[in-house]
């Protein structure tokens, strides 16, 4: 585990991080191998080694988390070469780029700053508020949760409609993500007719 120049990792991982990111890097913290981390993902990696200026983490190997993965500043980003597994894969403004991997409760995207983009995984819930999400997740349930997109299987139509009116944000017409990864982890229901 080293921080190194973008252009030194980037050599290391074949080339990877200029095919897949459009973001201008100059420090990454290089993980040449796998990473399990205990607890979540910031908090556990900040407690190995200073995180100030880190602007990418790239894995070269698998990453194991036990808690969440949550990025939500364009600080640091996320390149993962091998399987990642935590209990959610969440993003706001910056960029996650992951091969296959599995989640316990869901993969997340929130505005459009950012950028998420996974292999196959294994996810129950998806959910994009607004994102540059790109996740293969065949069996996921995918929630629009900022408009109306045809493929989703709820939207702003029948989010309302769909799930149990705690969830929801005051508007009605979305949900609220903090309440509803809060009832998954709770173990309880979150749709009208379970």
């Amino acid at each position: 585990m080293r921080i190194i120049p973008f252009a030194a990792a980037d050599t290391l991982l074949d080339g990877a991080l200029t095919a897949e990111f459009q973001g201008d890097y100059t420090s990454v913290l290089y993980i040449d191998g796998a990473l399990e981390l205990d607890g979540p993902f910031l908090a556990a990696l900040g407690a190995r080694i200073d995180l100030a200026g880190v602007e990418l983490v790239a894995v070269a190997g698998d990453l194991t988390v036990a808690g969440p993965i949550e990025l939500y500043q364009y600080h640091p980003s996320l390149y993962v070469g091998g399987f990642t597994r935590a209990e959610t894969l969440e993003g706001g403004d910056c960029e996650i780029v992951v091969g296959d991997g599995a989640f316990t409760y869901l993969v997340y995207g929130y505005y459009n700053d950012g950028i998420l983009r996974t292999g196959a995984v294994e996810v129950p819930w998806v959910i994009n508020s607004d994102h540059d999400l790109d996740v293969d997740a065949p069996a996921a349930r995918f929630v629009d949760n900022f408009g109306v997109d045809e493929d989703a299987d709820y939207d702003a139509r029948s989010i309302a409609g769909a799930f149990l009116p705690e969830l929801l944000d005051p508007d009605g017409a979305s949900l609220n993500v903090g309440s509803f990864l809060a009832r998954l982890r709770a173990g309880g229901p979150v749709l009208r007719d379970t």
